[in-house]
């Protein structure tokens, strides 16, 4: 215990060596940027020490060591801090990776030296590492969008690797922003967890050769796949009704409670009744106001219940959310489980069963951005278990439906990375407001589900057939 005290004063020495006092003879952008700096490096200590929710002004400006007036003569708040500090280190993360780029070979040799790149820079720090793939959503919407927007710069930046890669083709945005996803993913997974730097490098080490393999199987991709995903118009009218926040299937007055004054319901029922209206109103609520300001005030209203009988369901507004999240997505296994046909091939059940997935969040978007998007936000009690989540989409689709599965199966890391490659473009879909349009991504989310395990022309022509 005394070492680990011994280690936080080190750290916050180190982080709040301010300027010296007394009269300065140095010019005051200078002074400024040496300010910004530490407040830059007091974000990601503090952050790093007890997540951002619980960090306050206070806590960074003690680490900086300057004034809260300082703070505020740079950031309004807390969140563009953070926001400020992101952009910094994804900044200085694709410097790095535009250095390694230029010094590395070609083809294979190139991919493997900007992972690895990629990998040293979490290695050597893990608390950056952690604001970057982990604390950023608790931001709330602004910190979702920068993420979305860091994701297309790297993105983009993988497709330059591509295209300048020996040999004709290239590789799809929708396969670079899901290699991107992926990584994200396989990060977040990791540096969320505290562990030495001689771990983590271990770890990271012993994935590198399999996710080099991976992205190498999207390349080059055939010339068919689309370089965009395009919008095909209205689908046909999908069945909603299904999932919290979309029960419009539902009788009318159910919506607004039981009828009121006596009746003669059993207690289970009405029970259920009051549950099922209170997922309603979370899904709709968080959906028109977002996670954050989500208040146990709202829920009620739309839920027509008072606060005390929302407290004899739930302890707090997170404890209902997570549930409303896994009322939800236990409907949405169901319709994908619905939709295979253990009498087909594989690869077809592979292709079915994405479509399923995306016409049932398709029809049901409050509970669509529920899941892909507020998930991210609902800071912490809720955020983690997307990955356990994601894992019951793998095994839906777990390349092991039938006996004309491939037999040589890729490595866990690469279901790993094809769940988080996916999830990237759902969310960047829902986010931007293109729910509607799921539908339009099927074959792109076959092709990146099927090319690791029979190769890129074989996975489109899968991915493509009607």
């Amino acid at each position: 215990m005394a070492e680990r005290a011994g280690s936080t004063a080190r750290r916050r020495s180190r982080t709040s060596a301010g300027l010296p006092r007394g009269p300065q003879a140095l010019p005051r952008d200078e002074v400024a940027a040496h300010q910004r700096e530490r407040l830059f490096a007091a974000m990601i200590s503090a952050v790093d020490e007890r997540g951002f929710v619980t960090t306050t002004i206070s806590d960074l400006v003690e680490h900086a060591g300057v004034s809260r007036r300082t703070f505020y003569e740079h950031f309004e708040n807390k969140e563009q801090c953070l926001l400020l500090t992101y952009d910094m280190l994804i900044e200085t993360l694709t410097q790095r990776l535009a250095t390694v780029d230029a010094s590395a070979g070609e083809g294979l040799e190139r991919l493997e030296s900007l992972l690895r790149g990629l990998f040293e820079a979490a290695v050597e720090r893990p608390d950056a590492a952690r604001l970057v793939c982990v604390e950023l959503a608790a931001a709330g919407p602004p910190g979702v969008e920068r993420w979305a927007q860091g994701s297309k710069r790297l993105a983009r930046f993988i497709g330059e690797v591509f295209a300048e890669a020996d040999g004709p083709g290239s590789i799809p945005e929708p396969v670079a922003q899901a290699i991107v996803g992926a990584l994200r993913k396989i990060l977040y997974s990791r540096v969320r967890r505290k562990r030495s730097s001689r771990a983590l490098r271990s770890e990271l080490t012993k994935l590198l050769p399999d996710l080099v393999a991976w992205i190498s199987s999207y390349y080059p991709s055939p010339e068919q796949v689309p370089h965009r995903v395009h919008a095909r118009g209205v689908h046909r009218k999908l069945l909603s009704g299904r999932a919290p926040g979309s029960l419009t299937l539902a009788p009318a007055w159910s919506s607004r409670g039981l009828p009121p004054g006596e009746h003669n319901l059993p207690r289970g029922f009405v029970s259920h009744n009051q549950r099922e209206r209170i997922f309603d109103a979370i899904a709709k609520a968080t959906a028109e106001r977002g996670y954050p300001d989500l208040g146990l005030e709202d829920i009620a209203a739309g839920a027509s219940i008072s606060l005390q009988t929302f407290y004899q369901h739930f302890a707090n507004k997170e404890e209902a959310f997570l549930a409303t999240y896994e009322v939800g997505h236990a409907k949405t296994v169901a319709a994908v489980s619905r939709a295979l046909d253990l009498r087909l091939d594989w690869e077809r059940n592979v292709q079915i069963g994405a479509r399923a997935l995306l016409e049932f969040l398709a029809s049901e978007p409050a509970y669509a951005h529920l899941a892909c998007v507020d998930v991210l936000i609902a800071y912490p009690h809720v955020a983690r278990r997307i990955d356990e989540a994601n894992h019951s989409y793998a095994e839906l689709l777990d390349f092991r439906l039938d006996a004309s599965a491939p037999s040589r199966m890729p490595t866990p890391v690469v279901g790993e990375a094809i769940v988080g490659g996916i999830f990237e473009l759902l969310h960047d879909a829902i986010l931007h407001g293109r729910t509607a349009h799921l539908p339009d991504l099927t074959e792109h989310v076959c092709y990146i589900a099927l090319a690791p395990f029979i190769g890129a022309q074989a996975a489109w022509e899968a991915a493509s057939r009607h």
